[in-house]
């Protein structure tokens, strides 16, 4: 007759492990999102509002989180002094790119302090593109009295896609 750890333990091994299967299921779908970019412009679309803080709630954002930031997005940024239009440029020749997230300039980037130390209001224009589609972004730092900066949006999300 069999002991009753051993049933015990024989059921344990039988039992479906539900994480695992969630684990993996999440897996297969941020690769299914990403293999399938190429060919779903809505898709890359998504992504590309994603890199630019565009999405249409936090909650479009924080569900694209753990897809991984793509480097195959043409990404650049421009940061100027006066509000974009205002000062025609005979050659504009200050766009850099910015490896992903192109966002990040205005947060988290090491050139940060460079732009923005002065105290001074600051304009930053984000451009993406992938497989001819581009995002434009357009974005005025407004400096505080008290310190700091507002980050205010200054174009329409249907102006750029």
């Amino acid at each position: 007759m069999a002991d009753s750890s051993e049933m015990t333990t024989n059921r344990q091994s039988t039992d479906k492990d539900f994480g695992f299967y969630a684990i993996v299921a999440f897996s297969l779908l941020i690769a299914a999102w990403l293999l399938l970019m190429p060919w779903f412009p809505r898709i890359a679309s998504q992504t590309l509002q994603r890199f630019h803080l565009r999405t249409p709630s936090f909650a479009v954002w924080a569900m694209q989180f753990p897809v991984p930031s793509m480097y195959n997005f043409a990404n650049q940024y421009k940061v100027g002094e006066f509000p974009p239009g205002l000062v025609m440029m005979v050659f504009d020749e200050n766009w850099r790119y910015a490896n992903h997230f192109p966002a990040r300039v205005i947060t988290f980037f090491a050139g940060r302090k460079d732009f923005l130390s002065s105290q001074t209001d600051r304009w930053f224009t984000l451009k993406s593109s992938y497989r001819g589609q581009t995002l434009e972004s357009k974005f005025h730092l407004e400096a505080q009295a008290e310190g700091g900066y507002r980050l205010i949006r200054i174009d329409d999300v249907e102006e750029s896609l």
